[in-house]
């Protein structure tokens, strides 16, 4: 079993821009860390003010402190070219010289997000898009499904993704907003021949607290392992209450990356506890979303969507703990 220590809530280390495509949300994304270069690479969604557009951007950081943005490649999906409303919340991973980004987006022509793959020989790009993979067609799953930030590498040419639906329909919802978890696994044989398959014991509701409960819904969960432990770790809200809904970051502990029989679910960040040391001039709840690990000399540093309900403006706030396993 892991032990985990704070050590310092880092606060925001990416903020939106003061203008342009990503000036109402610089946040739900994933870090990629290039052992070639030994760089960090933030794949994260901008967002225009009031979200009437969204794409990805990239930034790039020496120390996984400091990121730059690369406003001369940014947004790297082209939304036009692809007839696409928007393109947020993606998950990069490498498989021989072929780097794949899948993210979840939003088509010209309606209906709800569903989850797509694009392809590149290089991080900045061009990223050149390969497929649907999924829409939402489970009725646990809503109108509309969203991704976690980790890809979990089950050997050479097999991932698994993890995704939780964002609305539910009303004839299988409880009467409150409701989010659970979904694995969705990859088989990649190159970039031309990708299929998917959902995981059969979709949805993961075991991993969901009672009504009222810190973990009552469940959604977008960061991933990493350590030894022979898997860890889960998932934002959370309580819809039930209402607005503004107290939200926190849980750690799930498995001995299996599919996760049906944790032997440890506990809470890793404590949203209404922690606000202030995350975003000191917090004026109401926090909001949090999307956690994504990266383990850096015995430290598990935790990148994450914060805002201030009050300003509705998403940033990414790190948190950094010490590991002892």
């Amino acid at each position: 079993m892991i032990k985990m220590k704070l050590k310092v809530h880092q606060g925001i280390i990416l903020d939106a821009s003061r203008e342009g495509w990503d000036s109402g949300a610089t946040t739900f994304g994933t870090v990629f860390y290039d052992e070639d270069d030994r760089r960090y690479y933030f794949f994260y969604t901008g967002a225009s003010p009031h979200w009437s557009q969204a794409s990805i951007g990239i930034a790039a950081s020496q120390d996984g402190l400091i990121f730059r943005r690369r406003d001369d490649v940014n947004p790297i999906i082209d939304l036009k070219n692809l007839k696409l409303k928007e393109a947020v919340t993606p998950v990069v991973f490498q498989i021989k010289n072929n780097f794949f980004m899948v993210f979840s987006g939003r088509k010209l022509s309606g209906g709800g997000r569903r989850i797509f793959i694009a392809h590149s020989d290089d991080l900045f790009g061009p990223w050149r898009f390969i497929k649907q993979l999924i829409k939402p067609e489970c009725p646990w799953e809503g109108n509309d499904i969203d991704l976690g930030p980790s890809a979990v590498k089950l050997n050479e040419n097999e991932i698994l993704i993890y995704y939780s639906n964002v609305s539910n329909k009303p004839l299988f919802g409880p009467g409150y907003w409701f989010r659970t978890l979904g694995i969705l696994k990859l088989r990649i044989n190159s970039p031309d021949d990708v299929e998917s398959y959902r995981f059969d014991k979709n949805p993961l509701k075991h991993l969901n607290g009672p009504k009222g409960s810190w973990n009552e819904s469940l959604f977008c969960p960061g991933y990493f392992k350590l030894g022979s432990s898997h860890y889960l770790l998932p934002a959370a809200s309580t819809y039930s209450i209402g607005f503004p809904y107290e939200q926190h970051i849980g750690l799930i502990e498995d001995s299996s990356p599919y996760f049906l029989k944790p032997t440890k679910i506990s809470i890793l960040i404590d949203g209404p506890k922690e606000k202030e040391k995350i975003i000191p001039d917090v004026e109401s709840e926090i909001a949090l979303d999307t956690p994504c690990p990266i383990i850096k000399n015995d430290e598990l540093w935790l990148y994450y969507a914060a805002m201030d309900r009050s300003r509705r403006i998403w940033k990414t706030a790190l948190s950094i703990y010490s590991l002892e396993v």
